[in-house]
């Protein structure tokens, strides 16, 4: 009994022995994975491996180059937390990272980012196009041609100066804000085909500040290079309304009447309203000339 004891004392510490042993091996190798982990992750997040050292920038036009890289630079220098650096590739956001260079540059209409690895970002950006400017209670915005007032006018910049952008007042006062969809889309293309339709289908040349009572209305007056107002409707294509113009200048009015004129109203379907200076206002019903069609049925007959 002694014996079988003594093998049963022996077994039991050898045992206890393994269990430590094993033990140990355990705390060992878990501590070891946590070095291991630790200097991963720091090498990871704050060694200089994986830091952002080129920018690849695409798609610009207008915007300056080198102004675009110190916004970026200056987006990635900064911390999350206070701790991690926005340098590292992995860690940049490329959501968040695009919304803050569109809101320090207010021109970009869209822009997309790609990470190359192990330390590049590769940004393709396309611009706003200079459509046209808006003006309210004293302030003015560029407005893009989806009808967004995007950012405000310096007319004193090499863009406005350049550019012999359209003008709109809008004589209603309302308050614009900057980001606000103030025109509609269809609007905005009806105000900007205006110069070209009404010259190329009247031969009427017009000044490029246009003004509107009412931007709900969607109703503009233009000022011809004669000082006399048209009104139009986009109710109605711009288009139709220089031809109906051309008519009513060809046939209703004098070349002397034309130099007294103080507006042609044409926000009305085939029927115009005119006003010459110190007189009342006129009313014509009058058919669109349709030039293009007789020459055709001409021909055609001709044939």
């Amino acid at each position: 009994m002694r014996r079988k004891n003594k093998k049963h004392w022996a077994r039991s510490q050898k045992k206890k022995v393994t269990r430590k042993i094993r033990f140990n091996h355990g705390i060992l190798f878990k501590v070891l994975l946590a070095i291991f982990l630790g200097v991963a992750t720091y090498s990871f997040v704050f060694s200089n491996f994986l830091e952002v050292t080129e920018i690849e920038i695409s798609g610009l036009e207008t915007l300056d180059r080198e102004e675009i890289e110190l916004g970026v630079r200056e987006i990635i220098s900064e911390k999350y937390l206070g701790i991690i650096p926005k340098n590292n590739i992995v860690f940049i956001l490329t959501k968040g990272f695009n919304q803050e260079l569109v809101e320090r540059f207010k021109k970009i209409e869209t822009i997309e980012t790609s990470k190359n690895f192990p330390n590049k970002i590769s940004i393709n950006i396309k611009e706003r196009k200079l459509i046209l400017i808006l003006c309210s209670q004293g302030n003015c915005f560029f407005v893009d041609k989806s009808g967004y007032a995007y950012a405000s006018v310096n007319f004193n910049s090499e863009e406005v100066q350049q550019n012999k952008l359209v003008k709109l007042i809008d004589e209603s006062g309302k308050l614009i804000s900057e980001g606000d969809l103030v025109l509609r889309p269809g609007f905005v293309e009806f105000i900007f085909s205006i110069a070209d339709e009404i010259k190329e289908n009247s031969n009427v040349e017009i000044t490029n500040e246009y003004r509107s009572k009412s931007l709900i209305s969607e109703e503009v007056i233009v000022q011809t290079g004669k000082g006399w107002d048209i009104y139009l409707s986009s109710s109605f294509p711009v288009e139709k309304s220089a031809r109906i113009l051309k008519t009513i200048l060809n046939k209703q009015i004098s070349l002397k009447e034309a130099n007294n004129l103080e507006y042609i109203d044409l926000r009305s379907e085939n029927k115009v309203f005119y006003r010459m200076k110190g007189d009342g206002a006129k009313e014509e019903k009058i058919e669109e000339e349709k030039t293009d069609n007789k020459e055709n049925t001409g021909k055609e007959d001709g044939e």
